[in-house]
């Protein structure tokens, strides 16, 4: 069997499966993302034109599983957050509010990879929780992460799950190293 999957891999003939989505942020930019099969989108579609503060989208397993991704595009008015200690910075303040209550009893911010760019991200694991049933739509943990993806272009994400590192919490870091930025054809 795993030479079979091998030279279908090999001829190209097997591909792993996702849906192409775009998220249009108006006068010729759009986020683009691949969404693996087994998520969809659990708000109506976004629409056309970015409003003045943002757009937001979330997106959760099609399993049922407690888990979902919810992306925050944001239009910065310069590029103030390309200097990754402005960013670091930005993001220390943001995370603040999650210490509280966390086990970590911290924002350890680490370097997050995602969009095409480097961002930032902290885990906060809700201390309440811990070792208690899982709750539909009350997560265990959370992950924020923040890029500066250029041209006026931030994107917060935020990961809730129950299992930091689980299978749904993967595809989610996945969708979101799919991001890309698209801009109008006459900008260089």
């Amino acid at each position: 069997m795993k030479n079979l999957i091998s030279v279908l891999a090999c001829c190209g003939l097997l591909t792993v499966a996702g849906l192409a989505e775009k998220i249009d942020l108006g006068p010729g930019k759009a986020l683009h993302l691949t969404l693996p099969d087994s998520w969809t989108s659990s708000d109506v579609a976004a629409s056309a034109g970015m409003p003045a503060m943002g757009q937001n989208v979330r997106y959760v397993p099609k399993d049922g599983a407690n888990e979902a991704l919810l992306i925050t595009v944001l239009t910065v008015p310069d590029d103030n957050f390309k200097d990754p200690d402005n960013l670091k910075s930005m993001v220390e303040i943001a995370t603040q509010q999650f210490v509280t209550g966390s086990v970590e009893g911290k924002a350890d911010i680490k370097e997050f990879k995602f969009a095409g760019v480097a961002g930032f991200s902290a885990t906060f694991t809700d201390a309440n929780l811990v070792g208690k049933p899982s709750v539909k739509d009350d997560y265990k943990a959370m992950t924020s992460c923040f890029a500066y993806i250029g041209n006026q272009v931030m994107v917060t994400a935020t990961i809730f799950t129950d299992e930091v590192g689980g299978r749904a919490y993967n595809e989610a870091v996945r969708i979101l190293k799919s991001i890309s930025l698209s801009l109008p054809k006459d900008t260089i």
